[in-house]
């Protein structure tokens, strides 16, 4: 599945950490170092989540596994909360 940033979702940088807020709804969310990173990613665009767990794995030292799940549970909570789209 791809995605790529949602139009309601307004972002800034705040201390070091990056927080979104979706306009449309009002959740908000503070991301960490990772998540930053994948908002990052998808600034340029549409991201197939096996390209970004690809991109990850080699700038992180994580396992397949773990960074699969954690990847994917990211993006399933950015899509609910409105950050994300489908593409």
């Amino acid at each position: 599945m791809s995605y790529q940033r949602s139009p309601d979702a307004l972002h800034a940088e705040v201390n070091g950490s990056l927080i979104l807020m979706n306009v449309e709804s009002l959740a908000y969310f503070e991301f960490n170092d990772v998540a930053k990173r994948i908002w990052n990613l998808l600034s340029d665009g549409v991201w197939a989540e096996e390209q970004i767990i690809s991109v990850l794995l080699d700038e992180y030292d994580v396992e397949p596994e773990h960074c699969q799940t954690a990847i994917t549970t990211f993006l399933k909570q950015a899509l609910e909360k409105g950050f994300l789209v489908k593409a």
